[in-house]
């Protein structure tokens, strides 16, 4: 037998939500709390009992980047608003305004130590910014739980059922079994667009090298050279080391082959911590503090959407952008996100956001960073909190309207000075 026939049965249904968002990483975090701020009943559902995805038990501590890399900032908004508190706190670290573009010897190596200096010589400091996971954490539950978020962890998606092309219900599953969800607007941020595939939405899908990046405890900095193997982080003593790629390909869809590598990931980086107390003096002493709960996948499944944004379209200013990103590799590359690379003909309620928008794998390597993420993610919760005005048609939104709104709550849309020229 291949096969095994389920036998129907009528699912409870959970509730009615204006915007349902599925997936609790930065992307989903942001778009939650930008719809919820404008009013509309949200709900934030996560598989994880935990928030903030890659960017908080995943390790991956740094935002890269904020910036263009020629000293101009191009993302704000919800981002830039975690970075003023996490700074409230002292659990983040960056350069200020005044040594962004440097590439004075001293000056990027003062934050290559932090895990800041990335891409290909000539080296300079970058809008960047490292933090502690716990405090980015509970910045996104405050921020969730002050909008009016209905957070429900411990959820998975397992089906979306389309009707006339709209998405009609959402199933997710649990220990209280599956349960169906039935929203005006649907915004995937799962990362491997769930959602999308669920709803028939036409995605490409990729294997990749995966990393396990790990903290180490009582590591005596000032013995050692940060930001070659590993970076010095807010808390004392403590090291964060990006540990990988792995070697092979994973592909983040397929349970068994993650599996695998959380297995052989754990076990390498072990052995990685082995070596660095053996060679580093840094270590002598140090002890393994956690390994991320995440395997570092960047990539996996992204929207072929109603715009596919390719490296072409570069510094190209659509009339309808709703965010823009720097390169976190390269100097001077601007994305203007149109609105289209978030949206998709299958069903007119659902959005994307994240690192699973409508772009090339090139542009993916810009867009699928956290600051980038976020921005997606918050014009994704200011669209459908529009869109329930037309019944939670998002693409008939008024996009002009929409970047207003994102401009008047600090967030860069990039895109032409005047709104003129879009329908």
């Amino acid at each position: 037998m291949r096969t095994w026939s389920e036998p129907a049965r009528d699912l409870p249904i959970l509730g009615h939500p204006d915007v349902l968002v599925v997936g609790a990483g930065s992307a989903g975090v942001s778009a939650a709390v930008a719809a919820a701020r404008r009013g509309a009943e949200t709900w934030l559902i996560e598989r994880y009992p935990f928030v903030g995805g890659l960017a908080t038990y995943g390790l991956i501590n740094l935002l890269l980047t904020l910036d263009d890399g020629q000293g101009q900032q191009v993302v704000r908004g919800i981002c830039q608003e975690v970075v003023d508190r996490l700074d409230a706190r002292g659990e983040a670290r960056f350069p200020p305004a005044e040594e962004w573009n440097s590439e004075e010897p001293d000056t990027v190596e003062n934050w290559r130590r932090w895990g800041l200096i990335w891409g290909a010589p000539p080296e300079a400091v970058r809008y960047s910014v490292a933090f502690e996971p716990e405090p980015f954490a509970d910045v996104c539950v405050e921020l969730l739980e002050a909008a009016g978020v209905n957070i429900r962890l411990h959820r998975w998606c397992v089906a979306a059922y389309v009707r006339n092309r709209r998405i009609e219900a959402v199933v997710v599953e649990s220990k209280a079994g599956r349960e169906a969800i039935l929203p005006t607007v649907v915004i995937d941020a799962s990362g491997d667009g769930d959602v999308l595939v669920a709803a028939g939405a036409a995605v490409d899908r990729v294997a990749i090298p995966p990393y396990l990046w790990f903290r180490a405890g009582n590591v005596a900095i000032h013995k050692g050279r940060p930001g070659r193997l590993w970076f010095e982080t807010p808390s004392p003593g403590r090291a964060l080391v990006a540990f990988g790629p792995l070697p092979g390909r994973v592909d983040a869809c397929d349970p068994d082959d993650l599996t695998r590598a959380e297995l052989a990931g754990r076990a390498a980086a072990r052995q990685q911590f082995g070596s660095l107390r053996e060679s580093d003096p840094a270590f002598a002493e140090a002890w393994l503090d956690d390994y991320a709960r995440l395997l570092g996948i960047t990539e996996s499944r992204r929207l072929v959407g109603d715009h596919v944004m390719a490296k072409e379209e570069g510094d190209v200013p659509f009339a309808d952008s709703i965010a823009r990103t720097g390169h976190w590799t390269r100097r001077g590359v601007i994305y203007h996100l149109p609105y289209r690379c978030l949206t998709t003909s299958v069903a007119a309620n659902l959005l994307a956001a994240g690192r699973c928008i409508s772009t090339t794998r090139y542009v993916h390597q810009a867009t699928k960073e956290i600051p980038a993420a976020m921005a997606t993610g918050e014009a994704a919760g200011a669209a459908a909190a529009h869109a329930l005005g037309s019944a939670g048609d998002v693409r008939s939104v008024d996009v002009s309207a929409v970047r207003r709104d994102l401009r008047a709550a600090g967030a860069d849309v990039g895109g032409p000075a005047s709104d003129a020229g879009w329908p």
